[in-house]
């Protein structure tokens, strides 16, 4: 089952991805830049933005959670537990997350133990069969404001406050000056916008080696475990459970439309949700799809575009209970 997500969500006081700052009083959220035709002139925009690698990262969190409650729960690496999903080192073997000890032989073998190593990719320089790669079955683009608001909003997207950090004794008093951590400010930029995103799960591929892709190396009872654990954790990053500083500035986050397209073999993706047309151009490319043989299902939130969804929730249930449980 392979699927396409594109769509907008709006944020407000947000610093879900930050740069610099090391050693400094000031944290700066992370910037792009992104190119738009306004007025028939090309313009070039500096931007708020969230990386791919971090929406990847959260992905890989709430994947290795739901896959926790699975029978194969201790089919992941010992570091999954961790929440480190860096590539493999030059050992030649690796924990579970039992403790147990795993050979790294080839693709197969690795993918066979080590769910998050399926579903997020790998490199394993130190692989018995030499250096041994696999692309990653989540793949995810940049976060960015969308052009037209960009070119509708004169305000400043990214603004900056002033945090006060204070430290008392064990009589309720702020120490003297002489202890800088007693009373410390601290800068933090934030920003808001409505944004575009865009996801692509490739969960056909589950299970089955890329460099021998005949048949998968699982069961089909584990194979659907990781698939939908996959697709679960789409509704906590797409509820704004995602990002840096999470613990004092949890997003104020809401989606406010998505399209979304299923299909049993390797199908187009969507026009990324930052482009002004990208509904009309999407239902374009997914009509044209269509006319050259590729079946294709279409799901929409707050758009006109195929079956209609009242959330992320109803989307991933509908795909789980027609895809996997059939």
């Amino acid at each position: 089952m392979f699927l396409r997500i594109s769509g907008r969500l709006r944020l407000n006081s947000h610093s879900l991805n930050a740069q610099g700052g090391g050693g400094t009083n000031y944290v700066e959220i992370t910037k792009a830049k992104v190119t738009i035709k306004d007025d028939d002139r090309w313009k070039v925009f500096e931007v708020p933005a969230i990386s791919g690698n971090m929406v990847k990262h959260w992905h890989f969190v709430s994947f290795v959670d739901f896959f926790r409650e699975t029978n194969y729960k201790d089919n992941l690496t010992e570091r999954a537990l961790r929440y480190n999903g860096a590539r493999f080192g030059l050992e030649s073997k690796v924990k579970k997350a039992d403790g147990s000890e795993v050979e790294l032989k080839n693709e197969g073998e690795i993918i066979k133990n080590f769910a998050d190593a399926d579903v997020h990719g790998f490199l394993a320089p130190g692989a018995k069969a030499g250096t041994t790669r696999r692309i990653s079955l989540v793949k995810t683009s940049f976060i960015l404001p969308t052009e037209d608001f960009i070119k509708e909003v004169d305000e400043r997207l990214v603004y900056v406050v002033k945090h006060n950090r204070v430290d008392i004794n064990e009589k309720g008093a702020i120490e003297s000056r002489e202890n800088q951590t007693a009373q410390m400010l601290f800068n933090r930029e934030y920003a808001t916008g409505l944004y575009g995103f865009e996801i692509i799960l490739d969960l056909g591929f589950v299970g089955v080696p890329q460099s021998s892709p005949l048949k998968p190396v699982i069961d089909d009872n584990e194979r659907k475990a990781r698939i939908e654990s996959a697709l679960k954790a789409l509704i906590l990053i797409l509820n704004g459970y995602i990002g840096a500083n999470l613990a004092r500035s949890f997003p104020v986050f809401k989606l406010e439309e998505m399209m979304a397209v299923v299909g049993e073999k390797p199908i187009p993706a969507l026009v990324h949700g930052f482009y002004e047309d990208y509904v009309e151009v999407s239902k374009s490319v997914v009509e044209n799809a269509k006319k050259l043989g590729f079946e294709i299902e279409t799901f929409g939130y707050n758009v006109d575009f195929g079956e209609s969804v009242s959330s992320v929730e109803e989307l991933i249930y509908k795909i789980i209970e027609n895809k996997l449980r059939d």
